[in-house]
């Protein structure tokens, strides 16, 4: 009885475990993204892009 006891405290401490890291991981997953948001080689391209394109509207 004592062992069953054990077990299952022991199966619920892993998945707290488990789920703590996963939320964990995601998170930091959502800071990194924000951070480096800017690094995003289509979005500096376009943002170049659309530079160069106002640039030559107003010289005209």
């Amino acid at each position: 009885m004592e062992k069953e006891k054990n077990a299952a405290k022991s199966l619920a401490a892993a998945g707290a475990a488990t789920a703590f890291a996963g939320l964990a991981l995601y998170a930091v997953g959502q800071v990194l993204s924000f951070l480096f948001r800017d690094v995003d080689p289509d979005r500096i391209e376009k943002a170049d892009t659309e530079a160069i394109d106002d640039t030559e509207d107003t010289e005209e």
